[in-house]
């Protein structure tokens, strides 16, 4: 069985939503985002003491994409993706790593600029640059999606539930990512059966906006 170490309506969203996806049996281990240096078990998965994090046996593996793709090799019938030297394997390659290594992080700048300097200035400027930088994703993710049903085309994968995960959290601050075709998209994956599962698992509406703010895993943090 997968064990996942998660904090509710964090990156662990998305991996969490690929196992209900799939059908694939796991355990929820939750991690309390402000006393992470006090579980041992956590700091044995994932040293760097971040989720998501999964436990498959003896086999750890962390970093989002990295869990989305070992989902998708390690459960061939949960249809969550192409495998190995099937159609579409290199666009999903290609989408979750950019997701992974250029998405992940857009709407820091704009929510969070003090993250990104170790001074009380310059959060103007950052913002400035942050904004340029998200509006050429939207511009990007709307040429790849007008007239797709799915990242791959016509082919559910996990880089539509990571891509509808980073898409979500324009709700705690962000203006809107992209366009018509990235709504459109946002709106499809929202409504399959698992992901409205997962955002009810993780104490989720429908915009992504946490019901209780102030509980993590149904606990106070």
């Amino acid at each position: 069985m997968i064990e996942l170490f998660q904090i509710t309506g964090s990156s662990s969203f998305a991996v969490r939503a690929a196992l209900e996806e799939g059908a694939v049996e796991y355990s929820v281990h939750d991690v309390h985002p402000r006393k992470r240096a006090e579980d041992a078990e956590f700091a044995r998965v994932n040293p760097r003491m971040r989720v998501p994090a999964i436990r498959d046996g003896d086999v750890t593996v962390y970093e989002t994409g990295a869990v989305l793709l070992y989902l998708v090799e390690r459960f061939p019938a949960a249809g969550l993706g192409p495998q190995p030297g099937e159609p579409g394997r290199g666009d999903l390659l290609r989408w979750v790593v950019y997701l992974a290594n250029t998405l992940h992080t857009i709407h820091y700048p704009l929510q969070y600029p003090a993250m990104l300097t170790t001074g009380d200035d310059g959060h103007e400027g950052i913002t400035a640059k942050g904004r340029a930088a998200y509006e050429e994703a939207g511009a990007y993710l709307e040429s790849q999606l007008t007239d797709r049903q799915w990242c791959l085309g016509d082919v559910f994968s996990v880089a539509d539930i990571y891509l509808y995960m980073l898409k979500g959290w324009e709700s705690y601050g962000s203006p809107p990512l992209g366009g018509p075709a990235l709504e459109a998209h946002f709106e499809r994956v929202g409504a399959r059966p698992a992901i409205a599962r997962t955002r009810d698992l993780e104490d989720l509406d429908e915009h992504f906006r946490r019901h209780h703010p102030e509980l993590r895993g149904g606990k106070p943090i």
